[in-house]
């Protein structure tokens, strides 16, 4: 139970207030869950923070407010249709009616619903640190720099025009934690590929992809193989999840899969 509920009134007052000690909390799906390592005893709320509630088409890419939630985004007209399939992945209306884009990104979990999407999308976002300095970075960035940016205020997830995006997820039910979730994107010829896979974490496939933009085609068959056979992907039986080979089965018949679907 939180001692603490600071209700900012303002992106700056909310990114001013942050430290490392506290979290924001907006629709509270994960920080607010039973043993979350993301619980906090104190908590800024940016629930209802319009500066961070907006969806906006500029020039080259699409603006999403970081605490717009899945249901309001999948109901508006201009976002893509590959993230529309990514956030409907929490088949909850009651979750998706709580959770926010920020939220998912912030806490970047190994079963997340939206990372592997919106990396293979090339997403960038807009942080405002304590001093309400504002700072554009790629989510590839903020996930291997979480020590630096983890008390800055995500503003927006932006993502750019030109993009082709396909996601899977696999689970044992629509409601249980995903076994692995993985996207690949497509812009100017070159491709990118990553997967969240449950109790491993975030796999960027830097290889098949190299192969799947120099090729004009690869089959089922030689994708499967090649992530079959990436040692750098060393994954380990798991008594909930599956075996090794299986979940290597599942990442490389998915991502034969969604090449197959983006060329198509």
């Amino acid at each position: 139970m939180a001692d603490k509920l600071t209700i900012a009134h303002s992106t700056g007052e909310a990114a001013r207030i942050r430290t490392r000690d506290n979290a924001y909390l907006a629709g509270g799906t994960e920080v607010m869950r039973l043993g979350s390592e993301f619980a906090r005893d104190a908590y800024v709320s940016i629930r209802r923070l319009e500066g961070l509630r907006f969806v906006r088409k500029s020039e080259g890419k699409i603006e999403i407010g970081a605490a717009c939630t899945f249901q309001e985004l999948i109901e508006d007209p201009d976002i893509p249709a590959y993230l529309k399939e990514a956030l409907a992945f929490m088949a909850s209306r009651t979750r998706r009616n709580m959770a926010t884009i920020g939220g998912n990104v912030a806490v970047c979990r190994d079963d997340s619903f939206l990372v592997p999407t919106l990396l293979a999308a090339s997403a960038e976002l807009t942080l405002m640190d304590n001093n309400e300095n504002k700072e554009d970075v790629s989510l590839e960035a903020y996930i291997s720099g979480r020590d630096k940016y983890s008390a800055r205020l995500i503003v927006s997830i932006n993502l750019p025009d030109g993009v082709i995006v396909k996601s899977v997820r696999s689970a044992n039910t629509a409601q249980s934690h995903a076994r692995l979730t993985a996207a690949l994107g497509r812009k100017d010829g070159r491709y990118l590929a990553y997967a969240a896979i449950k109790n491993y974490g975030l796999v960027k496939l830097g290889g098949i992809t190299d192969k799947m933009s120099s090729s004009e085609d690869l089959s089922e068959e030689e994708i499967t193989d090649y992530i079959k056979n990436d040692d750098k992907i060393a994954l380990t039986d798991d008594l909930l999840y599956g075996g090794a080979d299986y979940r290597k089965y599942l990442l490389g018949i998915s991502f034969a899969d969604m090449y197959a679907a983006i060329k198509g």
